[in-house]
């Protein structure tokens, strides 16, 4: 399909790469097209288009990978304060990756600023490094309150992670373990295959709700489609049958 680009803003562009790259009732998938009108946008300077753009680059859909080239468009993209591109940039420093130096000090400033400018994703990610060590001097209070900062943000994998430590943890009050068993029903809608499983086990044993075995088979199950053992184990032991 051929666009006049000239004549469409960058805020055009970037809607139509949305469109062709999930396909919608006007526009049919189409991941070349969406990969061409990225590279268009980003290279008249938009920071969104440069971040997207780097991420066709990184998967190679659409266009040639090329894990370095997905680097240069992120960091132009980072260099404008994009926070997806800040947090991605924080990545790649952490593992040495697309033409950046391993360099968890890096990693640790880029996920800040990130995480202060209200993404999710980096507050997880702080909560990763405070919790292990890397690239700041460990710290489980800090650990915990980014990762509360990004479960209220309703990211998935951090509500099954806080909400497992409200809802198991042998100091927690009837309060947390009620608390911890809302972030992880939120998980599991989210379909996050550990809150599944977690939430499931809420629901068997009454912790943080009131024990319903029917809802908690419903949700083993579907932990258990996703390939997990313990939970096709829990189905069977609750006389359920398994699904593995």
């Amino acid at each position: 399909m051929n666009f006049d680009y000239e004549n469409m803003s960058n805020e055009e562009i970037n809607e139509l790469v949305e469109a062709l790259s999930n396909g919608t009732d006007e526009w049919e998938r189409d991941p070349a097209g969406a990969a061409q009108a990225a590279k268009t946008a980003a290279d008249r300077g938009d920071a969104k288009a440069q971040f997207t753009y780097g991420c066709f680059l990184l998967g190679g859909e659409g266009v040639e990978k090329d894990d370095v080239a997905a680097g240069d468009y992120w960091r132009r993209s980072a260099a404008q304060g994009y926070v997806h591109a800040v947090n991605r940039i924080g990545v790649c420093a952490l593992h040495g990756i697309c033409g950046e130096k391993k360099d968890p000090a890096k990693a640790a400033e880029c996920f800040t600023t990130a995480a202060e400018a209200g993404l999710p994703d980096a507050m997880f990610n702080m909560c990763m490094l405070y919790d292990s060590g890397t690239g700041v001097e460990k710290n489980a209070e800090k650990a915990t309150r980014y990762m509360k900062m990004a479960a209220d943000n309703r990211l998935p994998a951090a509500c099954a992670l806080f909400g497992m430590k409200l809802a198991f943890e042998s100091a927690s009050s009837q309060e947390d373990r009620e608390k911890g068993a809302e972030y992880l029903l939120t998980a599991a809608q989210a379909g996050n295959h550990q809150g599944e499983l977690l939430y499931a086990m809420c629901c068997e044993k009454g912790i943080g709700v009131e024990k319903d075995l029917s809802e908690a088979a419903g949700w083993y199950r579907k932990a258990a489609k996703a390939g997990s053992k313990p939970a096709n184990e829990a189905l069977k032991n609750l006389g359920f049958p398994g699904v593995m």
